[in-house]
């Protein structure tokens, strides 16, 4: 293989975040790809490119929540089925099951019928299917859309160090304005409202609720939390690891106190009208160095 910018022959495997366009929407995956040693250019081979069209298609999926092809497979797979029966139980063609469980997206009325024959409960409305999830990238979400996994997978990181919400939004904070101040773009895509406590993600009750009856947190006092699962680390990149390492080191010396006092004291905080949205322009502000 050759550079296609410099010719030059020898690579290495990175994991790469693309953002591939698909139905006029542009979309995040982390993937690994070649990279030049000497320009940095990236590569991919066919095999790479499958997987890429395969991840922006379950991500178009997730992002409208239609099942992706991991949970199309899932379904089928709990029901004993092969493809080809699997298609005669859903009423549709073979090579239907075979385009959905690859990378070719259902439409809402296909999805949901495969949803009902397959799993009832699911039918069952989206407990995220909150205002915020759907609202548009800009400075108030630090440049990028809500990104449900990343910031389950944060939360998941911290948790092990700041027990309680009131710690863990505070913590959440510094990991995405920290990542904007940096980098251009938050980590998690949240939007952060001023309350009496600090700076928090708006709706964080739901969204906790959310992870305790997904049994991915677990209560272990009256506010307390416990992760029940591990943290996947492979949803991020190695920038954004870096600000959560950052911000997990400072936490985990006192359970987030002090980042919880610091945060009252930030220009972010204060200068934003209480239960107003705190603009990332104010990360440039930010105290923690």
């Amino acid at each position: 293989m050759k550079c296609l910018r410099c010719n030059n022959t020898e690579f290495s495997t990175k994991k790469i975040r693309f953002t591939p366009e698909l139905k006029s929407e542009t979309l995040e995956v982390l993937l690994p790809a070649y990279v030049c040693n000497e320009c940095g250019e990236t590569l991919m081979d066919s095999k790479q490119m499958n997987a890429l069209r395969k991840a922006a298609a379950d991500e178009y999926k997730s992002n409208h929540g239609l099942l992706t092809s991991q949970e199309i497979v899932a379904l089928r797979e709990n029901l004993g089925m092969s493809q080809a029966e699997f298609a005669r139980y859903l009423k549709v063609g073979e090579a239907s099951i075979k385009r959905w469980e690859t990378y070719y997206i259902q439409d809402e009325g296909q999805d949901e019928h495969i949803r009902l024959k397959s799993d009832e409960a699911s039918a069952e409305s989206n407990a995220l299917d909150i205002h915020w999830k759907n609202s548009p990238e800009d400075i108030y979400s630090g440049n990028r859309k809500f990104n449900y996994e990343v910031f389950k997978n944060v939360v998941l990181s911290l948790v092990k160090h700041c027990k309680s919400p009131l710690f863990i939004n505070k913590a959440l904070f510094y990991v995405d304005f920290l990542h904007f101040r940096n980098h251009g773009k938050s980590l998690t895509g949240s939007r952060y409202i001023t309350l009496e406590y600090g700076p928090c993600p708006d709706q964080f009750q739901s969204i906790f609720r959310y992870l305790e009856s997904q049994e991915i947190l677990k209560r272990t006092g009256k506010y307390d939390f416990a992760a029940k699962v591990k943290a996947d680390n492979s949803v991020f990149d190695d920038q954004e690891l870096e600000t959560l390492n950052t911000v997990i080191d400072l936490a985990k010396k006192d359970g987030g106190r002090k980042l919880y006092d610091l945060s009252h004291k930030e220009i972010a905080f204060e200068k934003t009208p209480f239960a107003c949205t705190i603009s990332y322009k104010h990360s440039k502000d930010l105290k923690l160095k």
